[in-house]
């Protein structure tokens, strides 16, 4: 699993960045600074429902008993970016590990 590296932004925002440029800007973009969208989206994939959407700013995710999708909402010529439902969860935990701590200031 391609780690991510988190950090903030001048503005203090919640960033994203690494080899996974499309699950980075997903971060950054559909779930922001959020807890609590996050623990709902983890919560989600956790959950016994084997099929569920998640719709946020800039992307839409399709999950599935073993991959998710994630998908562009505004752009249809990148390529979708499909992953283990349980590498997204480890991804999604560690994002609510840094939102969920003070920004330095």
């Amino acid at each position: 699993m391609d780690k991510l590296e988190f950090y903030r932004d001048n503005q203090g925002n919640a960033c994203a960045r690494g080899q996974d440029d499309r699950l980075a800007t997903f971060l950054q973009t559909d779930l922001q600074g959020s807890p609590e969208v996050t623990k709902d989206l983890i919560a989600t994939l956790k959950s016994d429902n084997e099929y569920a959407e998640f719709n946020g700013n800039g992307h839409s995710v399709s999950i599935a008993p073993v991959m998710v999708v994630i998908d562009s909402n505004f752009d249809d010529e990148l390529p979708d970016r499909r992953l283990p439902r349980e590498q997204l969860i480890a991804h999604l935990e560690d994002w609510l590990a840094f939102i969920s701590t003070d920004p330095v200031t």
